[in-house]
């Protein structure tokens, strides 16, 4: 990765794929993003409570989302938002796997301000 945060994600394609893999692409503050490679007819269920809005980014392959009670189709350029709270799951339908960019960000609350205004600090200072 350079000093920008860019990655070839076709990198993290194993040749053969058994088991959901989920790789690290980028963590920061209240932002993250993963790349999620789901192997044919396998399935990932992300039945988050969590505070994190999600938006999920088809690169490759087809599956399905279930988001809340609504299921949508994901093929390669589709996005698929998911609420912090809601439900949701992935299911590849297709006999490639299917590659998925997630990026999350932790949504921010008043009770937050003390560890915001602490990091700042500190970044500021260098520390």
């Amino acid at each position: 990765m350079n000093q920008f945060g860019q990655l070839n994600i076709n990198a993290y394609k194993p040749p053969h794929l058994y088991d959901v893999q989920r790789v690290r692409l980028h963590a920061h503050e209240e932002l993250l993003s993963e790349l999620i490679l789901i192997p044919a007819g396998a399935s990932l269920c992300d039945q988050h409570e969590g505070n994190a809005n999600r938006l999920f980014d088809v690169i490759e392959g087809r599956g399905s989302f279930v988001v809340g009670e609504s299921k949508v189709s994901g093929e390669a350029g589709k996005c698929v938002f998911v609420p912090a709270g809601v439900a949701h799951s992935l299911t590849n339908l297709g006999d490639e796997p299917w590659v998925v960019r997630l990026t999350a960000q932790n949504r921010i609350y008043p009770r937050h301000i003390g560890m915001l205004v602490g990091r700042a600090i500190r970044n500021r200072l260098g520390l």
